[in-house]
């Protein structure tokens, strides 16, 4: 009868422990590398000796490696997310500035166009006052029909003191009769020349009050009632 003999080729392996080297500690050194390792397996060979077969050293380091690449990988979305939120914080600045920008240049537009309002009526009423000024100098009649106009909204004009421009004196006085026709509640009338009234103006006192007709004062309320109405818009 024949034998057939086979040869063994032995595994390569390392040698954690010896027997009878201190069974406790070896356990105890055992249960420590399952711990962190559990897909490694430790092995006891007939006479109590422990050790690791290479390719369980192979997937220790397998294991290294895919430890690894996970902490690449965490490392760089850790950068990537700490990268985003800087950016994110440097791109709110810039709005900010931006927006803080856009808001001076609306309140700098604003506030030239204000101005650019008051200058405006500004204009308007003086262009207004030198028309009207030239044309009642030019004109005394209009004096007197302002004057008329005047009297007519007065309640009490039994005692009137009339003041008018000097150079329009001559012709308000030469028109007395006329007002005291249009009105026989007049009593007393008196024409004075007063350089502070300008042309086509007047200012009456009455004895319940004074009216002042100076269309200087005129145009004073005119230019606040604009003035007023714009800020109001």
């Amino acid at each position: 009868m024949s034998r057939i003999l086979r040869h063994v080729i032995e595994a390569p392996k390392i040698i954690v422990g010896e027997k009878h080297l201190d069974i406790h500690k070896e356990k105890e050194a055992q249960n420590h590398l399952m711990n962190i390792f559990p897909t490694v397996a430790v092995t006891t060979d007939p006479n109590g000796a422990k050790f690791l077969p290479i390719q369980e050293v192979f997937k220790i380091e397998q294991i290294f490696q895919e430890e690894k690449v996970k902490s690449n990988q965490a490392g760089y979305q850790s950068g990537f997310d700490a990268g985003m939120k800087k950016g994110l914080e440097e791109a709110q600045k810039v709005l900010k500035q931006f927006d803080t920008a856009i808001n001076d240049i609306v309140s700098l537009r604003e506030a030239v166009f204000e101005e650019a309002r008051k200058e405006i009526l500004h204009l308007v009423t003086k262009i207004s006052e030198k028309v009207t000024f030239g044309a009642i100098q030019a004109d005394p009649e209009i004096t007197l029909k302002i004057i008329s106009g005047v009297i007519d909204t007065l309640i009490d004009r039994s005692q009137l003191k009339i003041k008018v421009n000097p150079q329009h004196l001559p012709i308000v006085e030469q028109n007395i009769d006329s007002f005291l026709s249009e009105s026989t509640a007049i009593k007393d009338i008196v024409i004075e020349a007063d350089p502070r009234v300008k042309f086509g103006g007047c200012f009456i006192e009455t004895p319940t009050g004074d009216i002042d007709a100076r269309l200087d004062s005129q145009f004073e309320v005119i230019k606040d009632l604009l003035e007023s109405d714009g800020g109001e818009q």
